[in-house]
């Protein structure tokens, strides 16, 4: 079993965090500080469907999985719950805002896996506000 997000350090993970708010400089700093996984990561919960097609390339096909599983993918989730450290399924139920997962990431003292949660729960967000409005409709 692989540990997911939670290998990373605190500060790469609040770089994260800041490159999914839409910070150009925190997406750039991850590419730089060797970590572009986290960059692709970052603009595949954007929907850019280049970033997925990078992550599997590169073998970072957990990261794409991570991303389905927070849109709600069953299968993923199945798969995230068997491969990845509880931690990374609470982070995704804790992105759907579920109260339990908040509430087991706060006692475990993962406060950078809310931070992130909360980040990708406000762009999960604006995102179906986007959809929902008709001005907005992608045709």
């Amino acid at each position: 079993m692989t540990k997911g997000l939670i290998q990373y350090d605190v500060r790469i993970l609040l770089a994260l965090q800041q490159a999914i708010g839409g910070s150009k400089e925190f997406f750039q700093w991850l590419v730089d500080a060797g970590h572009p996984e986290l960059a692709a990561f970052s603009n595949f919960l954007q929907d850019d469907v280049e970033a997925e097609q990078w992550l599997v390339q590169h073998n970072y096909h957990w990261l794409g999985i991570l991303s389905h599983a927070i849109d709600g993918d069953e299968l993923s989730r199945q798969w995230v719950r068997k491969n990845l450290h509880e931690s990374n399924l609470m982070f995704v139920l804790a992105c759907r805002r579920d109260d339990k997962a908040i509430s087991w990431l706060k006692f475990m003292h993962l406060d950078i896996l809310l931070r992130l949660a909360n980040e990708v729960a406000d762009l999960r967000y604006k995102q179906e506000l986007d959809t929902s409005f008709p001005y907005k409709m992608r045709f």
